[in-house]
């Protein structure tokens, strides 16, 4: 699945306190987990095929087959939204042990949260690996 320009960019996440950014929060071999930011429209992620999860406010989740998991990751890669470190589920791994496989490429973002991370003021990092 390919992303092109005319489906938009995501606007730049803030570092404000209170202020989450979007980011990746897992991935499984049929499935990415996405928590959109509280300040950041869902439109662009809906638009890509990705689907609210039941019970859940800013939670969407993106459901395919394996080769279009792998290519919705490299999609939100170009558009850059982060990855999730291990205190959050480690997406930050999974996009590594993908890459260990050749199944994904290139340079992503992972946001790491310090302090508090559950707390919606915690400050964070957003850092290329």
């Amino acid at each position: 699945m390919a992303v092109t320009k005319d489906q938009g960019q995501l606007p730049p996440s803030s570092r404000n306190a209170g202020m989450r950014p979007t980011r990746v929060t897992d991935i499984g071999s049929e499935r990415i987990l996405l928590q959109v930011g509280s300040s950041e429209p869902v439109e662009p992620f809906t638009r890509l095929g990705f689907e609210q999860l039941d019970g859940s406010e800013r939670v969407y989740v993106f459901r395919a087959e394996t080769s279009a998991v792998f290519a919705m990751c490299q999609a939100l890669r170009d558009i850059g939204v982060p990855f999730s470190t291990h205190r959050h589920m480690g997406a930050d791994y999974q996009v590594e042990y993908l890459r260990e496989k050749g199944l994904l490429s290139g340079v992503f973002k992972r946001i790491n949260f310090f302090g508090n991370d559950w707390d919606g003021d915690a400050p964070y990092q957003i850092e290329e690996f």
